[in-house]
């Protein structure tokens, strides 16, 4: 199944036998590891368990040998690892490894609790959502098994890989009850970019096809060392929210709050202990040379600074070998120096009220960012074509800028979880929005947005929608599918009609829709399960409108706006 990696050498070793010395013990366990012992191996961890029950790494160890060891018991596998998990809950290789099991097992119930675990802390990527699919698939959820392989298929992966997840789409769809969609899917084969099969079409169109005959998964022969890889992503765990909220970054609330640095000089007393560094608007030209004696320094603001040679200020920060947070506003630049790639490893970019109009490919060379701020660049007309290179970014501000459109190779940066891209001049979303699945906040007001996709029905992670100020007259219906949509802002459109899509939202509590030429607003809204406010306009929705809402659903808290008071805001149709 894995190849070992014993990732904690645990100072209490067994033996065969009860008399060995501790040392002994370890240097036996240690040769019989070198040698692929597993049976010899698995005697000398139980020792280790006898002597010291209460080391819960010895019971990992033990879980991992055993995977090696022929014939292994699945069920002692698991009980290993369930004592290790229940106080090391964030280890990310021992529940992955239980998962498995648990499949081999056919414990499916189980084994798709684990997957939701992995998932939760650290996001959907292709590998989890394959073998959360496979799972629900193999247990005969097979509306579950459609919906994991169809977000799986928004994510990159190699021809043979999205392939395999497409025919099992089609399957679940199948077996499913759903023989008309199957057919669908398997005509549109050559359209996704894969050959037509017209064997397989035959086969479900004759209802041929056995489940039996699609349950064998293979579960991958990898390391320790590659399944935490496929788990996390490559990218680091840097939390740029704070665990707060996802309309802002409280990590740089926090950075915005220390306190500036007047002497540099002062820090070098305890140099290894500097972390952070102010130095914002300090009529800097150039980093001071001290700067770089603090090698642990990991934030650094430069804001509000004009520096003279900006390709020697990026050699500079690149002495800094732990520098990922970098904030660079209102420092004049417009545009990026070639060798923005020196600073490969930041992981948070602010550019803000800058200058540019541009921004060249060679940022795409920042692969590690989580969080790029490019707000108030009121001149900057696009994104580079390079940013589908973020696959780690999880925040994006381009507010207040000149952008026309959100270019479709945003919709490859799967792990975003907040955009705003408010108060620009944005008119095209696109089309491809929908493979954000683990977007939560989204934020396009005051833009000039005509029509939104139809595949933003896709991002099923969505809390909160800001499209107030643009020019929407109708939604699609598959807005009506984002079941964990808050709230959503529509206000100032031109909307002549209560949008009825919004009427399926199941978690939506707060629904804001003034300023548009809507003459009453349904009834139906009342029974909404969550709704609780809703702001429309004092002077166009009835009196009577209002409290036949309010007899529906009594503690639903109606906001009268008067738009009387916009004088210079949006004209009303």
């Amino acid at each position: 199944m894995y190849r070992i990696i014993i990732v904690t050498l645990f100072y209490l070793l067994t033996s065969c036998t009860s008399n060995l010395s501790d040392q002994e013990l370890k240097i036996q366990y240690d040769e019989a590891i070198g040698l692929k012992n597993w049976g010899k191996s698995i005697k000398l961890l139980d020792e280790a368990i006898k002597r010291n029950p209460k080391d819960t790494e010895v019971y990992f160890s033990r879980a991992l040998v055993k995977t090696n060891y022929t014939p292994n018991s699945l069920d002692e596998i698991i009980s290993d690892l369930s004592i290790y998990l229940a106080t090391n809950k964030k280890n990310h290789k021992a529940r992955m490894t239980r998962f498995h099991a648990f499949f081999k097992r056919k414990y499916f119930e189980k084994a798709m609790s684990d997957i939701d675990v992995l998932i939760d802390e650290n996001g959907k990527n292709p590998f989890l959502l394959s073998w959360k699919a496979n799972c629900a698939f193999a247990n005969k959820k097979f509306d579950v098994a459609e919906r994991c392989y169809n977000e799986r298929l928004y994510l990159s992966g190699t021809i043979e890989d999205l392939r395999n997840n497409y025919y099992y789409l089609i399957l679940s769809k199948y077996f499913g009850g759903n023989k008309d969609g199957a057919i669908w899917d398997c005509a549109f084969l050559p359209d996704r970019g894969f050959k037509e099969d017209e064997a397989f079409m035959k086969m479900i169109m004759e209802d041929k096809l056995d489940f039996k005959n699609y349950i064998n998964f293979q579960t991958p022969n990898l390391s320790l060392h590659q399944l935490e890889a496929l788990i996390n992503n490559n990218c680091s765990d840097l939390d740029v929210f704070q665990g707060k909220n996802y309309f802002r970054s409280e990590l740089l609330e926090q950075l915005a709050h220390l306190p500036r640095t007047e002497n540099i000089k002062e820090l070098l007393t305890n140099k290894e202990k500097v972390y952070s560094i102010d130095l914002s608007y300090s009529e800097l030209k150039e980093l001071p040379k001290e700067i770089f004696q603090c090698l642990n320094l990991q934030a650094l603001n430069l804001s509000g600074n004009r520096f003279t040679d900006v390709e020697k200020l990026l050699v500079d920060l690149s002495k800094l070998p732990n520098l990922k947070i970098l904030d660079l506003n209102r420092v004049g630049l417009k545009q990026l120096p070639n060798n923005i790639h020196l600073l490969s490893n930041l992981e948070v970019l602010c550019l803000d009220n800058n200058k540019f109009t541009f921004l060249n490919e060679d940022i795409g060379a920042l692969t590690k960012l989580k969080l790029l701020s490019l707000s108030n660049n009121k001149k900057l007309s696009d994104l580079p074509k390079a940013i589908e290179k973020f696959k780690c970014l999880q925040r994006l501000d381009v507010s207040g800028t000149g952008l026309i459109r959100l270019r479709e190779e945003l919709s490859r940066c799967n792990e975003l979880v907040s955009i705003s891209a408010n108060a620009s001049k944005i008119k095209t979303l696109p089309e491809g929005i929908g493979n954000l699945i683990n977007l939560k906040h989204l934020n396009l007001g005051y833009n000039k947005i005509e029509e939104l996709p139809k595949s933003i029905g896709n991002l099923k992670e969505l809390q909160d929608i800001s499209l107030g100020g643009n020019e929407l007259k109708t939604l699609p219906k598959e807005i009506s599918g984002l079941e964990k949509l808050v709230s959503i802002s529509l206000e100032f459109n031109r909307f002549e009609k209560f949008p009825k899509e919004l009427l399926s939202l199941k978690s939506t509590y707060s629904i804001w829709i003034h300023n548009n030429s809507l003459k009453e607003i349904p009834l139906e809204l009342a029974k909404m399960p969550k709704i609780e406010r809703i702001l429309i306009d004092h002077e166009v929705i009835t009196d009577q409108n209002i409290a036949e809402l309010k007899k529906i659903n009594p503690i639903m808290y109606v906001i009268k706006e008067d738009a009387r008071k916009y004088v210079k805001g949006k004209k009303r149709k």
